[in-house]
């Protein structure tokens, strides 16, 4: 079985799972499907920085991102956010050396990467949960799903058959020039398409939105990528994991969805 032959068995059903979870009537299982993939990103995080001597701290560091995503799990029956309790992990994090046997040159690391991964899986992550709740939030949902599969898919074929120039070669060297046209082609064909054959998407958006939104969502998804690659290569990885044969950690299948989730809703809060 080759590569590309794994890498579809795998997503098949992975994508079959995600879209049954975010169409689903009741949220719930969304929820939890997305609490469980950020935490399971945090943990290849901690995995990855623990091999290279960077000692997180795991309880107090899955404690301060359940902090920040059991009001979004437990709305509406909570009407608080939790963007205001990544303080509160801070503190967890910090007073936790006042209990700690480690040493004390170690509470400044191992707080900041900590509290990083945190902030970063806790703060991107939200909003998967407040895109969720808008109203018709499953729709807007699978827009980031079709534009960041897209980019992925059109970006993988047109960098493999004709990327000649370095895009990042320093931290992501397979990616090319070619690779990020070909991810927009397909990119704005996938959405002209939804655009066009799905009632919601053309009553909700102008053909400006489908083009604005091709180049913002390829342009954050890209750089949610690239992030991505500095963190694993900072950490000397390849993969963030191996959640997904063939496809690497739950960390890489996400990287691209944690930027473009906030930045459709923003753009759905400003613009629309």
């Amino acid at each position: 079985m080759g590569p590309l032959t794994k890498r579809i068995l795998v997503a098949i059903p992975a994508i079959i799972i995600l879209l049954f979870a975010t169409f689903w009537e009741i949220p719930v299982l969304f929820k939890l499907l997305a609490a469980a993939a950020l935490g399971l990103a945090l943990f290849e995080f901690f995995v990855l920085a623990d091999a290279r001597k960077l000692k997180t701290l795991r309880a107090e560091g899955f404690f301060a991102l359940g902090l920040i995503l059991l009001p979004w799990i437990l709305r509406p029956l909570v009407s608080w956010e939790g963007h205001g309790t990544l303080l509160a992990g801070l503190w967890i994090l910090t007073l936790s050396f006042l209990w700690s046997s480690r040493p004390l040159k170690e509470m400044i690391p191992s707080v900041s990467v900590t509290f990083f991964a945190v902030a970063y899986f806790g703060l991107l992550g939200v909003y998967f949960f407040r895109l969720r709740e808008l109203p018709n939030g499953s729709w807007q949902l699978l827009w980031v799903y079709a534009a960041t599969w897209a980019y992925d898919t059109g970006g993988y074929f047109a960098g493999r058959f004709w990327g000649r120039h370095k895009l990042a070669p320093l931290t992501s060297p397979k990616k090319t020039w070619e690779g990020c046209a070909g991810g927009f082609v397909l990119t704005l064909a996938a959405l002209f398409v939804l655009w066009k054959e799905i009632p919601f998407y053309s009553q909700s958006y102008r053909l400006m939105d489908v083009l604005a939104l091709s180049f913002l969502l390829s342009f954050f998804g890209q750089v949610g990528d690239l992030v991505e690659s500095v963190i694993k290569r900072s950490l000397s990885a390849k993969d963030s994991g191996s959640f997904f044969p063939g496809h690497g950690g739950v960390f890489d299948r996400i990287d691209s969805l944690l930027f473009n989730a906030p930045v459709l809703f923003y753009y759905l809060l400003i613009i629309k």
